[in-house]
């Protein structure tokens, strides 16, 4: 049995990441972290509580999960170095991303911006269209929902660092309305043609299913700095 916290536990990536973990037979929610003063500190979460110190709790898992604000991610990646645990990231807005990597050389660190698999197949995708298609421009737009902090998407910064990798360059479109949950086109554009690779989201399950493959191979890793694509071996 694989024993899981959530860290950020209230949000809503954290939910649908709660929802799916307690249907897999192999895997145990023994608590969650929220900030001091959240107002549902003390409330139940899988066979834990819900508490604000990492320290205490990091000792009972066998891996922490992330979803939380950018701002307090290094300080937990300490925390779970002392303890010497795993610890899955998918905080997006990092901006401390070479100190965290320092940390993977004592325990290994899985950090991905999107935990959905489409998006970790749109990754690949993007890359074989930039070096087929040398002579196209290239152009993404991002949707999310008019509460998410970052702008753009860390998706979308990922997608930019693909296709720079193959000598090529893209601008990022981004918007923030409504309820969306998450929408991805990369368009390549040539002379008389289009190609649009599109990755939309209609639930947050479709990134909790990512965290379950995540969980299970970051268990099993030695100290490192592994992407979901490792976990996915796409």
């Amino acid at each position: 049995m694989i024993k899981v916290i959530i860290v950020g536990a209230c949000g809503k990536m954290s939910s649908a990441v709660i929802s799916t973990l307690t249907k897999e037979k192999d895997i145990k929610i023994v608590g969650g972290i929220e900030a001091a003063g959240h107002p549902l500190l003390g409330s139940p979460i899988g066979d834990g509580l819900i508490q604000a110190n990492l320290s205490s709790l990091i000792k009972e898992t066998d891996v922490a999960v992330e979803f939380a604000i950018p701002e307090i991610t290094l300080d937990n990646v300490k925390v779970a170095t002392k303890a010497g645990k795993p610890y899955i990231i998918g905080t997006t807005g990092l901006t401390d991303l070479n100190e965290i990597k320092k940390h993977s050389k004592k325990i290994p660190i899985l950090i991905s911006a999107n935990f959905s698999l489409g998006v970790n197949l749109l990754y690949n995708l993007t890359e074989t269209a930039a070096k087929l298609l040398p002579d196209f421009d290239i152009e993404i737009v991002e949707a999310h929902h008019k509460m998410k902090r970052d702008a753009p998407s860390g998706t979308a910064k990922k997608l930019v660092e693909i296709i720079n990798l193959e000598k090529k360059e893209a601008k990022i479109y981004s918007i923030r309305a409504g309820d969306i949950i998450g929408e991805h086109t990369v368009m390549f554009i040539g002379n008389g043609e289009r190609i649009e690779l599109i990755h939309r989201a209609s639930g947050r399950n479709a990134f909790a299913s990512g965290v379950v493959k995540a969980i299970r191979f970051i268990v099993k890793q030695k100290p490192g700095f592994y992407s979901l694509d490792d976990a996915l071996a796409f």
